[in-house]
């Protein structure tokens, strides 16, 4: 193969799809919703609650749209919401008669849900939970819909995906796919093949650049959505400096307290945001009082790699593997240890390459590996979630448990990545605990907890309720 062949049927092809890589990724990171900085206060905002709750989490729905939806219907006597008992938890929602003719769309949704749950005009607040999943997942993906359209209305947000964007990056995915299906032409035609496999080249990274082109990135700023949102982050910073402001009930809506919606949707009204659940459990959205303060933190769940949660055994012998491959394909294909590239064929030097990442590979996982055994670390800090992640497939049930989630909260970050506990040792702790875990870095392998303080054992309250959470509730533990 000569080198006019290398530059039509590789280099192209290869440099066409790395350029539409680099200006797709350039784009996604210039059109990231900004993070304004709060402004002064200013209480003169008319926006609704749910479009507040969407510009103070930089153009990201959250279950705060639901829930601070409902708290102003309540403050605006579409609803009325009744506390005879202590516990918050036995709030009720009363239907007060007032039509709802006049609501907007995703105001209306959420009026539908209570009125779709009472009867005779009551329901308890916590029974508007969704108990399938799949319908929770159906109505809030509607009610953000509704949310994000009228923030466009407002001028206050647009889509990330500007249709100028998609336009031109499907012109530039069919550039691209022109350039791979004429490389594969040129090799086929050249080895004496059939030219089906060009046409099956085009198309393929066609679909695949046209799909990520027209992919939804979400939301972004505009001017005015900016100026909103620092005028309510500083409303946010008011809030919460008000004594007493982040532990009120949902009843305190009723009882005149307009601001308490505004709370929610801002993340700062714990009390009613822990008691109002409209069945969209976000787990990726925890409340946290450790460290002094009440907030609420991101968390993100690893998973999707082999190294998560696994020994390091498992990881060593994944890289022994990846080595003896990566070598056999070398030798065999390349003919010695450092092939030489001129002498091989398209398929065969494609395979030498595969051996040669497989080595880089192996060698990759060894040496972060041995990191890992060296150097362990502790974080210290209160249990937010314990959640299983992993299951042995079993015909006779769901299967014995190997691995669950758990997320510690130090007191510091406001953005935390669960760790991976093994069964064996999970029961060394529970939700609310202040902990010390011993953990690997890289595989976030949690290796031994000690409790420094523990929360009274929930058997002393409720007998039957179980040690953590339950598997898959939408409890949000805090």
């Amino acid at each position: 193969m000569n080198v006019s062949h290398r530059v039509v049927e590789i280099a192209l092809p290869l440099a066409s799809l790395a350029l539409w890589a680099v200006v797709y990724g350039m784009t996604r990171l210039a059109t990231r919703p900004s993070a304004p900085a709060p402004a002064p206060l200013d209480l003169s905002g008319a926006e609704p609650p749910a479009v507040v709750s969407l510009l103070a989490n930089r153009w990201r729905h959250t279950v705060g749209a639901a829930e601070s939806t409902l708290l102003d219907l309540a403050a605006r006597r579409y609803l009325d919401l009744r506390q005879t008992e202590p516990d918050p938890r036995r709030t009720t929602v009363h239907l007060t008669g007032l039509a709802a003719d006049d609501l907007n769309p995703y105001e209306r949704q959420v009026f539908d849900r209570v009125t779709a749950r009472a009867v005779d005009g009551v329901v308890p607040l916590t029974a508007l939970a969704f108990s399938d999943e799949k319908q929770s997942a159906a109505w809030s993906k509607r009610l953000r819909r509704a949310v994000v359209a009228d923030a466009r209305r407002r001028g206050l947000s647009r889509p990330r995906s500007s249709r100028g964007l998609v336009h031109l990056f499907t012109v530039l995915g069919a550039v691209v796919a022109a350039v791979v299906g004429v490389g594969s032409w040129h090799y086929v035609t050249r080895v004496g093949q059939d030219v089906f496999g060009s046409a099956a080249a085009f198309l393929v990274t066609l679909a695949v650049l046209v799909s990520l082109a027209r992919r939804d990135l979400g939301e972004r700023d505009t001017p005015a959505g900016r100026a909103a949102a620092a005028r309510w982050l500083g409303v946010r910073d008011w809030l919460g400096g008000q004594e007493g402001f982040a532990d009120l009930p949902p009843v305190a809506v009723t009882l005149g307290n307009r601001h308490l919606p505004y709370g929610v949707a801002l993340g700062v009204s714990r009390g009613a945001a822990e008691v109002v659940d409209l069945g969209m459990a976000d787990r990726r959205r925890l409340w946290s009082s450790y460290g002094g303060r009440w907030r609420q933190v991101d968390v993100s769940y690893p998973r999707g790699f082999p190294r998560y949660g696994q020994p390091l055994g498992w990881i060593v012998f994944r890289a022994l593997i990846a080595g003896l491959l990566g070598g056999t394909f070398t030798r065999v294909i390349g003919g010695s240890p450092i092939p030489w590239f001129d002498d091989l064929g398209p398929v065969a030097l494609g395979v030498v390459l595969v051996g040669l990442a497989l080595l880089v590979l192996a060698g990759y996982l060894l040496l972060r590996a041995a990191v890992d055994l060296a150097a362990p670390i502790t974080v210290t800090g209160e249990v937010l979630w314990h959640e299983v992640w992993q299951r042995q497939t079993s015909d006779d049930g769901p299967g014995r448990i190997v691995n669950r989630y758990l997320v510690i909260d130090d007191g510091h970050a406001n953005q935390l990545r669960a760790w991976v506990i093994p069964e064996q040792i999970a029961g060394e702790c529970r939700l609310g605990d202040v902990v010390t875990a011993q953990v690997r870095p890289w595989t976030r392998r949690v290796l031994g907890v000690s409790v420094h303080r523990a929360t009274p054992d929930p058997a002393e309250h409720a007998a039957s309720e179980p040690r953590f959470g339950h598997e898959g509730s939408a409890d949000r533990p805090g």
